[in-house]
């Protein structure tokens, strides 16, 4: 179920928060949200749900058995428990086919044998990735002492399957949900963060419906047909689907977190205007926060982080992107985004162990800086190394024949494009994010957010779902 869709908006979150309220006792309420949140992830697939509750219920126990045993030997054999059936799931599923491919396209090179490992038809479980680290999260922090193990399993299970963050995040910490799942305010009506709840709701609805998805229309089919495409139209992908994503996945943490204020649960930022970055480092701060800080804590960490010296930590910030790369999608083209993330970070990290600069001036930096968030975008999005080679030699006039024509985008979408882009880029680096306005209900308030809610209606027509339900 999408949350851009006429279902979601006048189905199941009217019937949700009236539910939410209506019950009044806290018991009820919690297990009206859990079965919300249950029958939110069934429209998907009733069949992969279970797998949603294998993960909680594994990890909760789990988690008690960590806290209550006695010995580090059964610690430690409780956390590869865990840390081992849950990263089995997620690699089946997820990796199970791009390993395979990977291993035969070897075999075929090396031409040392027939490729016969077979390939699977296998659906991604949506949201997999997500759940998955946000239920290991609970219980590395058990395991490390830094938390108690909850005792509620109603509580943990509303906090894993809770339907705002179920599917794309943010990837929220137990320690910050869980005792707002348990505590009584929480589901006491409060005007306040309700109104506010649907400033971020409508607003991420709004990046979605009218910038990101109208940049997709055109930019979706210049990358689909990228050999084709002029330079000016590879510039334009390539700058189209930086604003495209960044759009399209801040609305849906933006509508995550309006989803959650509504019933008075608090969700962190995700992001923070982040191509005004001056630095690759800085992007990393301010874009996906949840995962740049979940790696960092748990991965880049665990590796030994910047304390086993200057070279292990180059190396632990290559590990960690590239993990980060792979967690994304099954594909290497994803790793190589995250290779030359962790290259761009050692390098930052090198210059500044030296007390160099690697760019002088702050709008030198911030150009150097977006220039390279462009080019990883680039094989984040390509399907393969060729089209992801194409691409940039067209965007950066590297190829032989050069045309500044615009062949492929259609007529109907073009003005839109354009628009749509302009905004973009003026909202990107120019405007506040939607954290740093200060909502206030107000009568002119009220009038904005309606208007803004009946031009996304007009724009919702076929199913549009956010780019990161592929993650």
């Amino acid at each position: 179920m999408l949350f851009n869709s006429y279902i979601f908006l006048f189905v199941f979150l009217p019937i949700t928060l009236l539910g939410y309220y209506f019950l009044k006792k806290k018991l009820l309420q919690q297990w009206f949200l859990f079965f919300s949140s249950v029958a939110f992830y069934c429209y998907w697939s009733t069949t992969y749900v279970f797998l949603l509750f294998f993960t909680v219920i594994l990890d909760f126990y789990i988690a008690k058995a960590i806290y209550n045993s006695k010995t580090q030997a059964q610690r430690k054999g409780l956390l590869l428990t865990s840390v081992i059936a849950n990263l089995s799931i997620l690699g089946f599923f997820k990796y199970y086919n791009f390993f395979v491919d990977s291993a035969n396209g070897l075999v075929r090179l090396l031409g040392v044998g027939d490729a016969a490992l077979p390939s699977l038809n296998l659906i991604l479980p949506i949201g997999i990735s997500f759940y998955t680290f946000q239920s290991m999260c609970y219980v590395i922090d058990v395991y490390r002492r830094t938390s108690d193990a909850h005792a509620n399993l109603l509580s943990f299970a509303g906090y894993v399957t809770l339907f705002p963050h179920q599917i794309s995040g943010p990837l929220v910490r137990h320690n910050k949900i869980v005792p707002q799942l348990e505590s009584e305010s929480t589901y006491v009506f409060q005007p306040d963060n309700f109104w506010r709840g649907c400033y971020f709701f409508i607003f991420g609805l709004a990046k979605k419906m009218m910038i990101a998805d109208l940049i997709a229309a055109a930019v979706d089919p210049l990358i689909h047909n990228m050999p084709a495409a002029s330079n000016l139209e590879a510039l334009l992908a390539m700058l189209g689907y930086t604003f495209q994503l960044y759009f399209d996945f801040s609305g849906y943490s933006d509508m995550a977190v309006g989803l959650g204020l509504m019933m008075n649960i608090q969700f962190p930022q995700n992001f923070n205007s982040p191509y005004k970055s001056l630095s690759i480092t800085e992007f990393w701060q301010r874009w996906h926060i949840s995962l740049s800080a979940w790696l960092r804590d748990y991965l880049y960490i665990s590796l030994g982080g910047n304390k086993t010296g200057k070279l292990n930590t180059y190396k632990n910030l290559l590990i960690t992107m590239a993990v980060g790369g792979l967690w994304h999608g099954a594909n290497w083209t994803y790793v190589v985004w995250g290779l030359f993330h962790g290259f761009a970070l050692a390098i930052e990290r090198f210059f500044k162990d030296r007390g160099w600069s690697v760019v002088r001036g702050k709008y030198l930096s911030w150009i150097w800086t977006f220039v390279l968030i462009n080019i990883g975008w680039v094989f984040f999005r390509s399907p393969n190394f060729h089209i992801a080679s194409i691409w940039l030699q067209k965007a950066f006039m590297l190829n032989s024949d050069r045309t500044w024509t615009l062949y492929h985008i259609a007529l109907k979408h073009k003005d839109r494009f354009f628009v749509a882009l302009g905004v973009a880029i003026l909202a990107g680096f120019l405007a506040k994010n939607t954290w740093e306005f200060k909502f206030k209900p107000s009568f002119r308030n009220a009038l904005i957010l309606a208007f803004l809610f009946v031009i996304c209606l007009t724009y919702m027509g076929e199913e549009s779902p956010f780019l990161y339900f592929q993650f």
